[in-house]
């Protein structure tokens, strides 16, 4: 490689590494706001209506996304890791592709919607129109897809933010509204239905594209080779995660699913930031793919920066969750906190995982991705099914610290077969220990201290201080790193 061709690397890399991270930036911003209000909105819920209006929203919406899953062939994916231009022909022919398979799986779920209450006992007879309701919400999100794909193409996630924080507010809205009014489970569905129908005309009022009447199937079916594989992955992956309403929703009912739910929830709220990472990963190491040395380093640096994050917010979690749910969400749903204690395995471990995952897709390997969540859908259905008759609902959890530590070696072992060289020890080894010792010391003392919401406010705010202090004590190079990462990330 000549001194000029690396430079221009190094400069094709550092455009790329600024418009990302606005990228970044403008998606976390927006979406710490829209979290914020989200989790408000959660927990006025959490305190208006039972566990089991929970549940049976966590049914309905595994039933219809479990056929809208087949309503689509994973072009999308496909249109985004494609390095060429993409021509309107091959816009419209996707589009009108999917809205053939879209409406075909909504008249399917129409009709076949009274069976569910042959396979959940547990749900009442309105839940029949609960699942066709919800089919509309599918219907007009998948309007959305092009606009969506052709942002993320340009990793203009500036607009895509504005989209997502418009159509997060309306559902919080609708729904609470409605729960006040005594609507139960419709109020999540009315709240999901607005959300698709705004999403849908907010992004068409920023986007340019519209379809055109062109379809030729020839032209697509190349994206389709790589779209199979990518699909045939999310199809897998809805598998893996259909143990709880499948298996736990029939085995133990409606309530034991809300539990699970709330848990998993509750536990999954840091990973706004692996959303906003993961969103901008893929078609930002898509462009440099062609690098294997250069995304090996970007791979590393974006350990670095999540784990630092991610690791102490998982360690605070877990260490405070009781007191969190009796202080914020009241008793009622402290029998999902051993469930939630497990599944705060996965803020930790995605610090690592993702980076690695969109690397992966990036180098268009789907199809080991495809391979791995096979077999973690063995250990859901195996060991989770088994724990759950064992222990209860909560054993649903305890296959969390077991497959994502699987997928992480098998994440880096193909990585590294692909020449993509990666040291994840040495990356990550000083943000674990110093977010143990934190979680473990609140551990110790929280009986003195978090004993009431006051209290328990100022243990969250003085903990990260405590981590911050550790971190720039031990490595200081890594808490500079970050202040400089944080500094042009935020910089207008």
């Amino acid at each position: 490689m000549t001194e000029a061709t690396t430079d221009s690397s190094q400069q094709d890399f550092q455009d790329l590494k600024k418009k990302s991270l606005k990228g970044m930036s403008a998606l976390f911003v927006r979406q710490v706001l829209v979290k914020v209000i989200f989790f408000a909105g959660s927990i006025i819920l959490a305190r208006l209506l039972a566990p089991e209006i929970f549940g049976i929203y966590a049914v309905v919406n595994f039933v219809v996304t479990f056929f809208s899953t087949f309503g689509d062939v994973g072009i999308g994916a496909a249109l985004i890791q494609k390095k060429e231009k993409l021509s309107q022909e091959e816009l419209s022919t996707t589009f009108w592709l999917q809205q053939m398979l879209v409406w075909l799986v909504v008249a399917i779920v129409i009709f076949v919607a009274p069976l569910a209450l042959k396979v959940y006992p547990t749900l009442p007879p309105v839940g029949v129109w609960l699942i066709r309701a919800m089919a509309v919400s599918f219907l007009l999100s998948s309007l959305k897809t092009i606009p969506a794909i052709l942002m993320e193409r340009d990793i203009d996630f500036k607009r895509i933010a504005w989209v997502d924080v418009t159509e997060n507010l309306a559902f919080q809205a609708v729904a609470i509204s409605c729960a006040f009014m005594g609507f139960e489970a419709w109020s999540f569905i009315l709240a999901a239905i607005t959300r698709a129908l705004l999403g849908a005309v907010i992004i068409y009022a920023l986007s340019p594209w519209r379809p055109s009447f062109h379809y030729q199937f020839g032209s697509v079916k190349g994206l389709i080779r790589f779209g199979l594989p990518y699909q045939g992955n999310q199809l897998f992956n809805f598998l893996k995660d259909s143990v709880t309403p499948l298996f736990v929703g029939a085995y133990a009912g409606a309530a034991a699913v809300g539990y699970v739910n709330w848990a998993r929830n509750l536990a999954f709220a840091p990973l706004i930031i692996s959303e906003t990472f993961g969103r901008v990963a893929f078609p930002a190491f898509s462009k440099l793919q062609d690098d294997k040395d250069l995304m090996a380093r970007t791979v590393e640096r974006s350990m670095r920066m999540m784990t630092l994050v991610m690791f102490p917010i998982a360690s605070l979690m877990a260490a405070l969750g009781p007191e969190i749910t009796h202080f914020v969400f009241t008793d009622k749903w402290m029998p999902g906190i051993i469930a939630f204690n497990f599944y705060c395995f996965a803020p930790a471990a995605i610090g690592i995982a993702l980076p690695l995952y969109s690397a992966i897709l990036s180098l268009g390997k789907p199809r080991i991705l495809l391979l791995m969540t096979i077999g973690v859908i063995v250990i859901e259905w195996g060991l989770g099914v088994q724990f759950v008759v064992k222990y209860g609902f909560s054993g649903i959890a305890f296959t969390q610290p077991i497959h994502l530590s699987i997928f992480t070696f098998v994440y880096w072992y193909v990585l590294n077969k692909e020449q993509v060289r990666i040291s994840v020890f040495r990356h990550v080894a000083t943000q674990f220990v110093a977010a143990a010792a934190v979680g473990l010391a609140v551990y110790q003392v929280k009986s003195y201290f978090a004993t009431s919401l006051t209290g328990l406010i100022c243990c969250l705010l003085m903990c990260p201080i405590l981590y911050i202090l550790i971190i720039r004590l031990v490595r200081y190079a890594l808490y500079k790193e970050f202040l400089d990462y944080l500094k042009f990330a935020l910089k207008r």
